[in-house]
């Protein structure tokens, strides 16, 4: 221990030496555990946290990890290409307990972790800087759906999708359920409902990404799978685009994911052949076209060991990276909480935790940015 703090002090001393632009360089590469423990060597670094600049190039440089949610604990997973892993937990500073993992949703927003609870309300959390913000539903009965922001205003006001289950007389002695849609804003706790012009609702957390909620369904009557999107600016929904590919039979499996910070990565399965293909969009979504590109192709004649994705009870979260494909889902045994990373020829799965078969998990970017206020920080 003390060889270690030897040498971190080393480093420190030569990295002051260097050229401020080429210091804040090297610093903006490291990842932010050993950065936030940098922030007290000096006055110039700690402004560095306060630096927009460069908090933006440290998120830029950043590898994608997993937040992993167990029945008691939080774990962060960073994962090194060359197939090894590291699992830590967090802590978890929170002004609620979940009622069951059946009931928790944990999806990225930008910078941010929202983590809703059933019936509470839904945390706001940087997990590297141990800020938590907290917004509590008003109404209990509310059922998060995702968050998101009005990105045509200099100043995000976040807001978050959801419904409530509501029943509607049809007869003296007959009643229908149906879902009615609303936005909650987080700065002034306004509830607002809007019209969904459909009724197949999000089976998983939908994907945020520049101010908006996109998410996989499919139409009824030509069957086609595309994305559809509400857009928080004008408080619509709307169909994206269709997919790239499409479903052969009901059990391949499709899966939507954030790629390169500003486009779309489509993992499709066939339950047949158990190849799995990997779809991009070639620019990032805010231009008029959408256009697809066959990224990379993994085929079980080539890797035998290949999962088979479909019915996966906790979910699928994955992300490429550096033409690598990385997966946390249960595996085909006993649903084990595992990693997979695939690249080329190469194919290795790591169990997380054999005894850890109910999880919640996502994608997410470490960052140094700090929860805004509008959230309500709590003191943790």
């Amino acid at each position: 221990a003390t060889d270690t703090k030897a040498k971190s002090e080393n480093v420190m001393v030569l990295l002051m030496k260097l050229p401020c632009d080429l210091e804040e360089d090297i610093l903006s590469q490291l990842p932010p555990r050993s950065l936030i423990r940098f922030k007290t060597v000096c006055k110039r670094w700690n402004a560095l946290f306060n630096d927009k600049w460069f908090l933006n190039n440290h998120l830029v440089r950043a590898r994608p990890q997993f937040i992993f949610i167990t029945e008691s604990k939080i774990y962060s997973i960073d994962i090194d290409l060359r197939g090894t892993i590291e699992v830590r937990e967090l802590a978890a500073d929170f002004p609620c307990h979940a009622i069951d993992l059946m009931h928790t949703t944990i999806m990225a927003c930008d910078e941010f972790l929202f983590r809703d609870f059933w019936k509470q309300g839904v945390v706001v959390w940087n997990p590297w800087l141990r800020q938590v913000g907290w917004f509590e539903y008003e109404d209990k009965g509310f059922h998060f759906c995702g968050v998101g922001y009005d990105n045509s205003r200099p100043e995000k006001g976040y807001k978050i999708l959801g419904y409530f289950d509501c029943l509607r007389r049809v007869s003296d002695t007959y009643e229908v359920g149906y879902r009615r849609v609303a936005i909650y804003e987080f700065s002034s706790h306004a509830l607002k409902y809007v019209d969904a012009p459909f009724k197949q609702w999000p089976m998983m957390v939908p994907l945020s990404l520049n101010g908006n909620l996109y998410w996989l369904t499919h139409n009824p009557e030509t069957h086609e799978h595309f994305i559809r999107s509400f857009d928080f600016s004008n408080e619509i929904f709307k169909p994206f685009c269709l997919l790239p590919c499409q479903k052969n039979q009901s059990s391949d499996r499709l899966v939507l994911a954030v790629y390169k910070g500003d486009r779309f990565s489509l993992l499709k399965q066939c339950y047949v052949t158990g190849t799995i293909d990997i779809w991009v969009t070639k620019k990032n979504i805010d231009g008029e076209e959408v256009v697809w590109i066959n990224l990379m192709t993994f085929p079980r004649t080539n890797l035998p060991n290949l999962p088979k994705l479909v019915n996966k009870i906790c979910g699928i979260s994955y992300f490429i990276f550096d033409k690598t494909l990385i997966m946390c889902c249960g595996d085909g045994q006993i649903g084990a909480a595992s990693i997979y990373i695939l690249r080329g020829d190469m194919f290795k799965k790591i169990q997380i935790d054999s005894g850890i078969v109910r999880f919640s998990h996502c994608a997410y970017l470490p960052n140094l940015i700090s929860v805004p206020l509008e959230f309500g920080l709590l003191q943790v």
